[in-house]
């Protein structure tokens, strides 16, 4: 989510990932599964700096948790990086550096950067010729460092599987969890990356002009099913994915 990139070099992506406290994405599809898809992840400026400051401590204080002042010291670097870089955003270089590496038929309909007090978001549209080109689809970390998601190669849609039988078609998916990304990085210790997760929230919405035979959505609203997942249930070993089937 280009913050600081200093702090990204030096601790790595999973640093800002460690500070999202939400993502909301969705599907639109059209009548021929031809449609648009929105992304949006949030990350609060508090997170990210106490994560940056565990590490540091990991190095320092002989691995227990930082002090206010390493807290406070990476807060202000943080907030120095940011206000210098978002005189430096260009929307339009953003959107040249994503479409790079999208595949064919998927095309971006807006990038954008918005801040609310202490929270930072990285706003992207997408609009695809067919649904199965969102699995090729990579959105992270470019090498050289000019665009920081804070998602180390993000595939928001790698795991989407479209069934078309008959006039009946299935949709499954796995929803983006930033838990396991900070947590597979090994640099952050377990009760800390649960202190930075635990008000996460992933939503999926999925809109379709089909009639909906069977879903596990959290609720439906109108034609979109919604599902909901919170740092309990991304973390739960019971099923958690998404699943709907659908009538044309």
């Amino acid at each position: 989510m280009r913050f600081a990139r200093t702090v990204t070099w030096v601790i790595g992506a999973a640093i800002a990932t460690a500070g999202c406290v939400q993502v909301d994405y969705g599907i639109q599809l059209e009548e021929n599964l031809s449609g648009t898809s929105d992304l949006e992840m949030t990350a609060d400026l508090d997170r990210v700096a106490y994560a940056a400051a565990a590490v540091q401590a990991a190095f320092t204080n002989e691995g227990g948790p930082p002090t206010a002042e390493q807290v406070e010291e990476a807060r202000e670097d943080l907030l120095a990086e940011i206000e210098e870089d978002r005189d430096d955003f260009d929307e339009a270089k953003l959107r040249a550096d994503i479409e790079e590496d999208l595949p064919d038929g998927v095309r971006v309909r807006y990038a954008r950067q918005k801040r609310d007090d202490l929270r930072q978001s990285l706003e992207l549209g997408f609009a695809f010729d067919h649904v199965d080109r969102l699995r090729e689809m990579r959105v992270g970390n470019r090498d050289d460092g000019d665009l920081d998601l804070g998602f180390e190669d993000s595939a928001p849609f790698e795991g989407l599987e479209i069934v078309e039988d008959g006039d009946e078609i299935i949709v499954r998916n796995e929803p983006i969890d930033p838990i396991e990304d900070v947590s597979s990085d090994g640099m952050l210790a377990e009760e800390i990356v649960e202190g930075l997760l635990k008000d996460l929230r992933v939503t999926f919405r999925l809109e379709t002009p089909f009639r909906v035979l069977e879903h596990n959505a959290t609720r439906v609203e109108g034609k979109t099913l919604i599902w909901v997942f919170d740092y309990d249930r991304l973390t739960s070993e019971e099923p958690g994915g998404i699943y709907a089937r659908f009538r044309r």
